[in-house]
């Protein structure tokens, strides 16, 4: 599975609880996100690097990598071709941001367990718990022995299985292919753009079964095109 380290835009860590509530309005165009970046509010990452997500509640707790995979992850799912999906797919390609990780599972090895277990041992970069009393926690890594290990864990990895809303895979698939047409028709297209990724969350699948928990919207976020 290709599942690599990424530049994410996401909520100051210190305003956190300001930003998350806001969401709606901070992702409702490109003006409103550029004006939350120049507040402070939100941030742009200036490297890359892997997200390790826990969440934990009833039924209990699950954790999972949040990195970005080909498009191609979600191509066996067709979703839906409705009307919502189709405005789904515009506004994300108007926004040119995913406004949270899709949810996939993987069959995660024990050394995986381990590595993340490390990670968790640092300062999280966010602690928060929501309406529902579902807590998530975040913690960046992006030291280079620890960036390897889990993307040499990754690359082992058979390819993940959707446990996301069908109907929010095919949005950001069709979003996908809306940016690819455009840079077809200007004659730009390499097949490299950040728009041929898709930010997602893989959990084991061992911990989940069904519907996989959900990256709160704005929590960390990918940007596929200049805006």
């Amino acid at each position: 599975m290709k599942a690599l380290p990424f530049p994410c835009i996401r909520p100051a860590q210190d305003r956190v609880l300001e930003a998350l509530p806001a969401m709606g309005s901070i992702l409702s165009g490109n003006d409103a996100l550029r004006g939350s970046i120049a507040d402070g509010l939100m941030l742009k990452d200036p490297g890359a690097a892997y997200y390790v997500y826990e969440c934990s509640g009833e039924p209990g707790r699950v954790t999972g990598v949040v990195a970005i995979c080909p498009t191609s992850v979600l191509a066996g799912d067709k979703g839906d071709a409705s009307a919502d999906v189709a405005a789904a797919a515009r506004a994300i390609a108007e926004l040119k941001v995913q406004p949270r990780p899709v949810s996939l599972a993987y069959e995660a090895s024990p050394v995986m367990d381990i590595i993340l277990g490390a990670a968790k041992e640092g300062a999280s970069l966010y602690a928060v718990t929501d309406p529902a009393g579902i807590t998530h926690h975040v913690w960046e890594v992006k030291r280079e022995d620890a960036v390897g290990a889990i993307r040499a864990m990754l690359d082992q990895a058979p390819e993940p299985a959707l446990t996301d809303d069908p109907a929010y895979a095919a949005a950001l698939t069709g979003a996908s292919q809306l940016l690819a047409d455009e840079a077809r028709a200007a004659g730009t297209y390499t097949g490299k753009e950040p728009f041929n990724f898709t930010v997602a969350v893989l959990f084991p699948a061992a911990q989940v079964s069904g519907a996989a928990p959900q990256v709160p919207t704005g929590l960390l976020t990918h940007q596929v095109a200049r805006f």
